[in-house]
């Protein structure tokens, strides 16, 4: 009967004595930070916990410099870092630059981002948050009564299974999110679209040597700083001991519990047509390669992404007893607004991706992998390719994200390749690469980057670790 769909089953079943609550969670250290800064919590102990609802709560501003006109990415991009120990164990010690890694997958994947907390697009002038707070020329990005929320984590915290994790069977859990710095903001010059002081669109052209976009002026050293630091989570209890008994049952039949989740290595690297990375692992599952212009660390303006709106479109606006002209923009590929770009639509530097070759190049960009001496994939493959590659490695709860070629290539150029079975990830099941006897040798090579443009490569090897419970709270990772 087991063995039949959930479709064809006339029967419930139920579990006595389920209750939940959600618990709020105080920093170990402060309640507030700055770049760089450590923010920790504990975890609640002897408890079950849904690791999927730990959310961090914050206040957040730009104006830790007057006059900066600083500006805020998604506010999850704020944290450059998240480690999960228990007992000073620390679960995976390679997850560093993961906002850059959490942006890479959203470049090729339709995902959700709430727009309630989640701060998800860049303010110009007016904000979304408040429309009452408009934000002058060199006005920094600053609503003191809003809190926003960072939901989605990468790792132990967000792929865990089981997700309701029984924290009585392991040391004290801590979470340390490590915050990055303040180079992930953006800044301006002017709020008004479409003037020539370096503002967010102050032009549609291309520049052939150093490639798309134009729209992009380096602009002050705003500063971020986060306050009223708190966390939430959910908590489980069930009344009757059946998992406690089912836990114990499993422990005396294999000594162990087992507990897989992601982990992530990255490597950075300025690319000048071979990168290379090295690593050991029980189950290698992706590779994704996110590439960044050489300045992509620089704080400037906001990027348009390609297609939307730029300078070029202006109406009269009755102000008193006169008219003053407006420059509403105008979308890059119609003036219709073709493919829903009939609108504003920015990426700060930090997080933008495009093809490591100079705009107008007359030779197309090509990349392949060699892992161990073996080509993946059996050609050097062109973006077209790769984007088709990527289709077909992203996990099965992610779809492809809707943009063009052209966004493509300047805003979202990341690629994935897979090496572990389809949706395996949902099956607790360990079928990616094996490297550990190997400490698996890789290598990125390109035809045709641009290498004058030292572009930036970030590689980013995604396993799949498992944390093994044993009895007396003992645990050990297998790697």
């Amino acid at each position: 009967m087991s063995a039949l769909s959930p479709e064809l089953l006339y029967f419930a079943s139920r579990m006595s004595g389920f209750s939940t609550n959600i618990f709020k969670l105080e920093t170990q250290n402060q309640t507030t930070a700055t770049s760089n800064s450590i923010v920790a919590f504990d975890l609640p102990s002897n408890s079950i916990i849904n690791l999927r609802s730990f959310k961090m709560f914050f206040k957040c501003n730009a104006n830790a410099i007057a006059a900066q006109g600083g500006r805020l990415p998604p506010v999850k991009d704020l944290v450059e870092r998240v480690e999960v120990s228990m007992g000073g164990v620390v679960l995976s010690q390679g997850t560093n630059f993961v906002n850059v890694l959490s942006e890479a997958k959203k470049a090729v994947s339709a995902e959700y981002c709430d727009a309630v907390l989640g701060h998800p697009e860049y303010i110009r002038a007016t904000s979304y948050v408040n429309p009452a707070d408009t934000l002058a020329t060199t006005a920094n990005e600053n609503d003191a009564n809003t809190s926003y929320c960072i939901d989605e984590w990468e790792g132990f915290l967000g792929t865990a299974d089981p997700m309701l994790f029984d924290s009585s069977l392991v040391p004290m859990m801590r979470v340390r999110c490590y915050m990055a710095t303040d180079n992930v903001l953006s800044s301006v010059s002017t709020s008004v679209l479409g003037t020539a002081a370096g503002n967010f669109a102050d032009s549609a052209g291309t520049d052939a040597t150093t490639g798309p976009p134009l729209n992009s002026t380096a602009v002050g050293s705003p500063k971020y700083a986060l306050s009223d630091i708190r966390a939430t989570i959910e908590c489980i209890s069930i009344a009757d001991m059946s998992l406690e008994n089912m836990l114990a049952s499993q422990m005396s039949a294999q000594g162990e519990l087992e507990v897989p989740y992601k982990a992530y290595y990255s490597f950075l690297d300025t690319h000048t047509g071979t990168s290379k990375f090295s690593v050991a692992a029980s189950s290698m599952d992706r590779i994704w390669l996110a590439w960044r212009g050489s300045d992509y660390n620089s704080v400037t303006t906001p990027i348009t992404i390609g297609g939307h709106k730029v300078a070029g479109a202006f109406v009269d606006v009755t102000v008193g007893a006169g008219t003053t002209t407006l420059d509403i923009g105008k979308p890059q590929y119609d003036v219709g607004g073709v493919l829903d770009t009939n609108s504003e639509k920015y990426k700060g530097r930090y997080f933008n991706f495009s093809q490591p070759v100079a705009f107008g190049a007359t030779t197309a960009w090509k990349a392949q992998l060699q892992l161990n001496g073996a080509y993946y994939p059996q050609f050097s493959a062109g973006i077209e390719e790769w984007y088709g590659i990527t289709k077909n490695s992203l996990p099965g709860d992610r779809k492809s994200k809707d943009m063009t070629l052209d966004q493509y290539r300047d805003n979202y150029c990341v690629q994935c390749a897979r090496f572990n079975m389809p949706n395996s990830e949902f099956s607790r099941s360990l079928t990616g690469v094996d490297t550990r006897s190997t400490n698996l040798q890789g290598i990125v090579r390109s035809e045709n980057a641009g290498t004058s443009l030292n572009p930036n490569l970030s590689i980013f090897i995604e396993t799949t670790e498992v944390l093994k419970i044993s009895a007396g709270r003992s645990i050990s990772i297998v790697v």
